[in-house]
C-alpha cells in the first residue's frame, strides 16, 4: 500500500470513528438527558417524549431551555402524507426555528406567489449550488420530507414545484439510524434542511460562524442516545437492515484506533 492510500485509509477510519458532531456549534442537550418519562401534549393531550409531532411543541420541559435560531430565508417543509410523524426529523427544524418553519401534508401546498423566487432542494440535471444561484433571486426555501419515492411523486404531480428554481447541496454521508433502501449520501430531511443552510451562510455570510448548527440540537441527542444504547447493551444487535454495517462506534474500537494514533 503506497504512503498516499495509507493516509486516506488513516483518514477514513478517523471520519468513522470520531463523533460527526463535535465540530459544530451545538448547544448543551443535557436538559433532553435529564427527561426520564413522557409528559403529555397540552395541545393535543397525547403522551410523548421530547416534543409533540403533531404539534410542534416542546413538551416536558421549559421552551426557554431549547434553543432557537433565527432563518435568513423562510423554510417550507412539504410533508408527503403517508410519511409517518414519529419517522419525520424535519419537526426537528419548526422547534429550533419556529418562526422561520411551515410544514404542509401534501396534497395541500402553499400559496407560492411568486415560484420562480423559491428554491426547492432536489437533485437533477438543472439543479444548481448556491454558490451558482444569485441571493437575490430568491426569497423562499422548499425542502421536501419523505421517502426517495414519494419525494419523486411529489416533485412529479406538484405543477407549482416545476416552476422553482432548483438548488442542490455538496454530497455528504448521512448518519440517520433509520433503514434506508437507497445510499448513504441520501440524507435525513433535517441533515439536508441543515447543510443547505449552512452552504447559505458559507456562500452568502462569510466566514460561517455555526449559527445554524443547533438545527442538529435534536438530530445529535437522538444520534447519540442510539450510540449509546447500542454500546453498551452488547446484546441488542442493531437493525441488519440498515445499509451501514458499521454504524454503532463501539468504544474498544475508538480506543484501540485511539491508541494507534497515539502510536504514530
Amino acid at each position: 500500500m503506497s504512503q498516499l492510500e495509507e493516509t486516506n485509509k488513516k483518514r477514513t477510519l478517523d471520519q468513522t470513528l470520531e463523533n460527526p458532531f463535535d465540530q459544530l456549534k451545538i448547544s448543551d442537550d443535557q436538559v433532553l438527558k435529564d427527561i426520564q418519562q413522557r409528559s403529555t401534549c397540552p395541545t393535543c393531550k397525547k403522551t410523548v417524549k421530547y416534543f409533540c409531532y403533531k404539534c410542534h411543541q416542546v413538551v416536558g420541559m421549559e421552551r426557554s431551555s431549547i434553543p432557537t435560531i433565527k432563518l435568513p430565508v423562510h423554510l417550507d417543509v412539504i410533508k408527503h402524507h403517508k410519511e409517518l410523524d414519529g419517522k419525520s426529523t424535519a419537526i426537528h427544524a419548526t422547534i429550533i426555528a419556529p418562526d422561520d418553519v411551515d410544514i404542509h401534508a401534501w396534497p395541500q401546498v402553499p400559496d407560492f406567489t411568486n415560484p420562480e423566487r423559491t428554491l426547492l432542494l432536489f437533485p437533477g440535471p438543472d439543479a444548481k449550488q448556491l454558490t451558482d444561484i444569485p441571493r437575490e433571486s430568491f426569497n423562499r426555501v422548499v425542502v421536501i420530507d419523505g421517502t426517495w419515492i414519494q419525494a419523486k411523486q411529489i416533485t412529479n404531480n406538484t405543477p407549482i414545484l416545476k416552476k422553482m428554481q432548483r438548488v442542490t447541496i455538496a454530497p455528504r454521508k448521512t448518519h440517520f439510524w433509520r433503514f434506508q433502501n437507497v445510499d448513504d449520501q441520501h440524507l435525513a430531511t433535517i441533515e439536508a434542511i441543515y447543510y443547505l443552510y449552512r452552504e447559505f451562510g458559507e456562500t452568502f455570510e462569510t466566514p460561517y460562524d455555526g449559527k445554524y448548527d443547533n438545527l442538529m440540537f435534536y438530530y445529535k441527542f437522538f444520534y447519540n442516545l442510539i450510540q449509546n444504547r447500542y454500546q453498551t447493551q452488547k446484546s441488542a444487535k442493531f437493525s441488519h437492515r440498515h445499509q451501514q454495517k458499521d454504524y454503532i462506534k463501539y468504544k474498544e474500537e475508538k480506543e484501540e484506533h485511539q491508541q494507534e494514533k497515539d502510536k504514530q
